[in-house]
């Protein structure tokens, strides 16, 4: 059977016309975005190794100030350093991510990246350093009115953040967070990059979908006015040890994207979160010796040879299935 590839999938959009239309196309580099995203869907697609990454993450904190149910971090079977990034650390990422022409960092992984309190400072070295697209996950908690002008001064592109369902269930996942609050910081957001960032950063939520089903209408049109864009994840089991998989699909993240911890450590990709299979570290390597190494060389020819299993990042994966949305939102 032919191997296959299974691009973006893990998420869903529930806008469509105009607003989907308006998320694509209004970047601050549209030729680069789009450029970049034919890279990102087929380069995984031809098993084309690019010279560099299409992307990077850098964890700019792998602290966290909340303990939510649903999150991977209470499942770690291994010991972690709760760190921000140091900064000198980071700039030697960003510096060879600049020289190289790379398009979109990302400043989250397994932490809430506003801990970090160089994190304004991170944002701006990455855009006066030439990368086009800057982003973050956020729980929201550190969105004030001072803190949102600081996001759009640095010139940060969008930001997601996670609102997992409506009211008194959001308050009891997000503890000690409540659903008022986060909504009115939401709205001061948007309303601030609207009127002083000329539409940026842009603002998207993501839910999760088992929290908010039959209620998906009302939880859109709550956040339509004061979002650029709505997606839902679905709710995995992390409590698993071995998830169900379909031997033949071949991960995208190997071909597209590297990701690199508060420390330094480069996992073999985003879902290692219990960091099992460590490739490389940004304190002694640079980025493209590990993109281009031998380590990530094999790791890309066991998936080839329907071998991936042998790992344990992908027998636990949840990330090669599809996020689907059994309700219809119209009009």
């Amino acid at each position: 059977m032919r191997l296959k590839t299974k691009i973006n999938i893990n998420q869903a959009c529930i806008d469509e016309g105009e607003r989907q239309r308006r998320w694509e196309e209004e970047r601050r580099f549209p030729l680069y975005y789009f450029q970049n995203r034919f890279q990102w869907f087929n380069y995984p697609r031809w098993f084309y190794v690019a010279p560099f990454p299409l992307h990077v993450d850098f964890e700019a904190s792998s602290r966290c100030n909340l303990t939510c149910p649903m999150c991977f971090r209470r499942h770690f079977k291994k010991e972690h350093a709760y760190v921000d990034m140091d900064f000198d650390l980071y700039r030697k990422g960003i510096n060879e991510c600049a020289a190289n022409n790379l398009y979109s960092i990302r400043l989250s992984w397994r932490g809430e990246s506003t801990l970090n309190p160089m994190l304004i400072d991170m944002i701006e070295y990455a855009r006066k350093a030439g990368i086009k697209e800057i982003s973050l996950l956020s729980n929201g908690s550190a969105l004030s009115k001072d803190f949102d002008m600081k996001l759009i001064k640095a010139g940060l592109d969008y930001i997601t953040i996670s609102i997992d369902s409506l009211r008194e269930h959001y308050n009891n996942l997000r503890t000690p967070l409540s659903f008022d609050d986060i909504y009115r910081k939401v709205k001061q957001l948007y309303e601030l990059k609207e009127r002083f960032g000329k539409g940026f950063p842009k603002v998207k939520v993501q839910g999760i979908y088992e929290y908010t089903k039959g209620k998906l209408r009302e939880y859109y049109e709550m956040f339509k006015p004061i979002t650029d864009n709505i997606s839902f994840n679905i709710k995995h089991d992390y409590h698993l040890r071995s998830v169900e998989q379909d031997e033949e699909v071949v991960c995208q993240f190997l071909w597209q994207r590297i990701t690199i911890t508060s420390t330094g450590l480069i996992p073999v990709c985003i879902a290692d979160w219990d960091i099992d299979i460590p490739i490389g570290n940004l304190k002694e390597n640079t980025i493209k010796e590990v993109w281009l190494g031998e380590k990530m060389e094999s790791l890309r020819r066991l998936h080839m040879e329907k071998r991936r299993l042998e790992m344990k990042p992908c027998r636990t994966c949840h990330r090669y299935k599809d996020a689907v949305i059994d309700e219809v939102i119209e009009g």
